[in-house]
């Protein structure tokens, strides 16, 4: 008899919820590491996955105890957002050059009614760090391109970028395939390897041709961020994804290549607008490059997803399904790069490295980056050494640098 009364309440006491708790692991908030985007001197972004409906803001501060964080929460004004599957957190007002450590929260959301929410105790991420950009930040950036959402060549690159420890990463399109649905693409951006990739170093997304394809794309902002609102001229507003940003005595400036099929192709059905898209961006490179924070960079370099430079005489731009612009608008924007002394542009697209010498009618190097498996990616690393800016190239599968080039600084 006593045997089988302590049996029945050993039965009891686990099946209380008490016990109950303690015995099952508790699910996280967390879906996703977090993701630092849309880096400037002045402000950055913060993307994580939800297991929603959740709220959440970010703690930062310059003391790593974060004992005078201050907190910014996910928010479209003027309500915080509630989000399913993934939030985002703009941090402005930021220090140039200086660095910031900082921590994600997300609250669980119960909301049956308008009178009746509850918000769950925050669920916190590890304390990370980032370096704001700014003239005087450490003159480094490094390149990927072409992922595809391939799971070996996401894993290679990021582990190359671990041991290179960019302050910022210019991703140079075509991140994935397709965008199909939000839970598709949260996992093939934000969460692909299951490892942090970018929660102490920030990117500069520069769309290639698949990044303007499937049936979620035109949501992808959510996921990965445009630039600021405040950021842009009011004439250029749609222009979200292109940047203009010193990282030291580089300049990097980003242009939006689009898709690589024709505005009249019929796969797109008449619903693409890429001409005139790309015809506002000849006009915002050549204030940009004007501007005194650019124009006085010691080194200038610029990215897009599909190559300017054509090595056969049989290709005409515009009019191959593997290239995209008019003459025109590629003559444009490779004139200006000459008027402005700009030194290099790497471009991705071909999915094999290539490297184009400056002649004498394009004095700015051309570089192609390789991808999409191990077998062929690469990462280019720039660097200013001894009044150089030096860029490396290596190759992911044996780590091999594949071509150094250096460049000296440019006349004014």
């Amino acid at each position: 008899m006593n045997r089988l009364l302590s049996l029945l309440t050993l039965f009891f006491l686990l099946a209380s919820p008490l016990y109950a708790d303690d015995a099952e692991e508790k699910t996280s908030l967390f879906t996703t590491p977090v993701f630092l985007q849309i880096p400037s001197e002045t402000s950055i972004g913060a993307v994580w996955g939800v297991n929603g409906p959740a709220a959440g803001f970010v703690e930062y501060s310059t003391k790593e105890d974060l004992s005078d964080a201050k907190r910014v929460y996910a928010c479209v004004p003027p309500l915080r957002s509630i989000q399913e599957k993934v939030l985002s957190v703009r941090i402005r007002g930021l220090e140039p050059n200086t660095k910031y450590y900082y921590r994600a929260a997300t609250m669980s959301v119960d909301y049956p009614n308008a009178y009746h929410v509850k918000v769950g105790e925050p669920e916190f991420s590890a304390v990370h760090s980032f370096t704001t950009m700014g003239e005087k930040a450490r003159s480094s950036f490094a390149v990927i391109n072409d992922t595809h959402s391939e799971y070996d060549t996401v894993k290679a690159v990021h582990k190359k970028l671990k041991a290179l420890q960019p302050p910022v990463v210019i991703w140079n399109g075509d991140a994935a395939d397709q965008y199909k649905s939000e839970d598709k693409t949260v996992n093939s951006i934000l969460n692909l390897t299951g490892r942090a990739i970018a929660e102490n170093y920030a990117f500069l997304f520069v769309p290639g041709n698949h990044d303007y394809r499937g049936a979620w794309v035109r949501n992808l902002d959510t996921v990965l961020l445009t630039r600021n609102p405040e950021e842009r001229d009011s004439k250029y507003w749609e222009l979200g994804r292109n940047f203009a940003v010193r990282q030291g005595d580089v300049a990097l400036i980003g242009l939006d290549s689009g898709e690589s099929k024709l505005d009249d192709n019929p796969d797109l059905q008449g619903l693409a607008e890429f001409e005139s898209y790309r015809e506002l961006q000849t006009q915002w490179l050549k204030e940009t490059l004007e501007r005194p924070d650019i124009k006085s960079a010691p080194f200038i370099v610029a990215f897009c997803h599909i190559p300017l430079v054509i090595p056969r005489d049989d290709v005409v731009p515009g009019q191959s399904a593997s290239y995209v612009w008019s003459r025109a608008t590629s003559y444009q924007w490779g004139q200006l790069f000459s008027q402005h002394c700009v030194q290099a542009v790497i471009t991705a697209h071909k999915h094999r490295y290539r490297c184009d010498e400056p002649t004498e009618n394009r004095p700015w190097a051309h570089f192609v980056g390789g991808g999409k498996s191990p077998k062929t990616a690469t990462v280019f690393h720039g660097t200013v050494e001894d009044d150089k800016l030096i860029i490396r190239v290596y190759r992911i599968e044996d780590d091999s640098i594949i071509n150094e080039v250096k460049f000296s600084k440019r006349s004014f």
